[in-house]
């Protein structure tokens, strides 16, 4: 018999052996026992009758998108490490991805290529309204977001109304859920003008559920626009293809939907001027109109021409006086045919007609005024409810957190948070109590 070897030893031997040929290997299986120590993840790839500890260094874990949980069925790609002074096999992994992912493109693009043959992703795609007065939000409840839609919402048109509609994000509930809530939310008696339907980033399982042919459709026949954020920039969903318009993110759906409070009031100061400016303008005109008419009437001349006309008709009489009585009927023809062309009839009915103007630019100078005052005061009753300051001046608090983000709910702000309370004449710090 050989002298006996150390258990060191013969692992030392095992180790030269068996590590070499399988420095690089890819492995498929089902996680199961995934677990973190200290900066290390760790999980056991199994299938019927095996199992292999693996081990994810913290150098290696950038390599990775997510830790690999429980249930998932992977591959990973590694090396095969002897440890000796435990006399364990283990799987040093530096690469980890979904089993079968390659076989959810190829459907997805198989499913993308059917709904394009049905006409699917043909119809013209509808503006959203510029200023809507209730958008629906087709989101999970809880979800991150639903949080980021209502952020960007009260930031930028505080006065729009929200009415919510839950679906599941993902899952065997998410199909049915999201086609109630779409087909709900879109009737007339809810008054919605826009749709949101909003999910968070995820894997492509995740998010498969807004590749189902059924929801697709929904979302295309559906009676109002629809703008989709589903997944993160680079996620693309078919109900993205199918909406009529496509965020990359949730915020930026909700960035699509509102009107910019700034922009509005803007807007609203540059037609005030451009009014005021016309107006003016209009006013200049008519001013130049009414001096044109009163120097075409020959205002201004009429003292010299009576003078010479009652000169001329002097030196008739003086003519009729002698030549004799006989001439008097023809005096009296002369006298009436100067009386009808006497210029002080021509000057009444100038002044008449000038009365007439004066008093047609009047009421119409001031029914135009009062257009657009009124005009002026729905615009600014509809931009009232917007001012952020409306709920200051009622007694109400805007708390932010140390980041300046709006804090709309207790678990927000953790523990002895700092916090910024603003009220209608000033702003304090505080720190938030911990609690009961």
């Amino acid at each position: 018999m050989d002298a006996p070897l150390s258990v060191k030893r013969l692992l030392e031997q095992i180790k030269t052996r068996i590590e070499p040929p399988f420095a690089a290997v890819c492995v498929a299986g089902e996680v199961s026992n995934a677990r973190t120590s200290g900066r290390h993840w760790y999980f056991t790839l199994k299938e019927e009758g095996a199992a292999l500890s693996c081990a994810v260094w913290a150098s290696q874990q950038r390599f990775l998108k997510a830790a690999p949980r429980d249930g998932d069925r992977v591959v990973v790609k590694g090396s095969l490490n002897l440890y000796v002074a435990g006399g364990t096999l283990s799987l040093a992994v530096t690469h980890c991805e979904p089993a079968g992912k390659g076989d959810l493109q190829a459907r997805l693009r198989q499913l993308e290529a059917d709904l394009r043959a049905q006409g699917v992703f043909d119809r013209p795609r509808r503006p959203l309204p510029a200023s809507p007065r209730k958008l629906g939000i087709v989101a999970a409840l809880g979800g991150a977001a639903l949080r980021d839609v209502l952020e960007v919402t009260l930031r930028r048109a505080p006065g729009v109304d929200l009415l919510i509609a839950p679906a599941a994000a993902q899952g065997d509930r998410s199909v049915p859920e999201n086609l109630l809530a779409l087909q709900e939310i879109q009737d007339a008696f809810w008054g919605c003008d826009a749709i949101l339907m909003v999910r968070g980033g995820g894997s492509l399982e995740d998010l498969w559920s807004f590749n189902d042919p059924d929801l697709v459709k929904a979302v295309a026949a559906c009676r109002l626009p629809i703008v989709t954020g589903v997944g993160h920039e680079i996620d693309t969903t078919l109900v993205d293809l199918a909406a009529d318009r496509r965020a990359a993110t949730p915020s930026q759906a909700a960035e699509l939907a509102t009107p910019d409070r700034a922009a509005l009031a803007s807007e609203l100061r540059r037609r005030t001027e451009a009014l005021v400016a016309r107006m003016a303008w209009r006013l200049r005109g008519l001013e130049s109109t009414l001096n044109l008419l009163s120097d075409s009437r020959g205002m201004h001349a009429v003292p010299d021409r009576l003078q010479r006309a009652g000169e001329r008709l002097a030196a008739l009489h003086h003519r009729l006086q002698l030549a004799g009585t006989g001439a008097f009927p023809r005096f009296q023809a002369l006298v009436q045919r100067l009386h009808l062309a006497h210029p002080q009839r021509r000057l009444d009915k100038a002044g008449a007609r000038l009365d007439l103007l004066r008093q047609r630019l009047a009421p119409a100078a001031d029914g135009g005024l009062r257009r657009r005052a009124h005009r002026l005061e729905v615009l600014g009753a509809r931009l009232g409810p917007m001012d952020p300051r409306g709920p200051l001046e009622r007694g109400f608090v805007l708390v932010k957190d140390a980041r300046g983000r709006v804090v709309t709910r207790a678990a927000q702000a953790g523990p002895k948070a700092q916090v910024e309370l603003q009220w209608q004449d000033g702003v304090r710090g505080a720190e938030l109590d911990p609690g009961p």
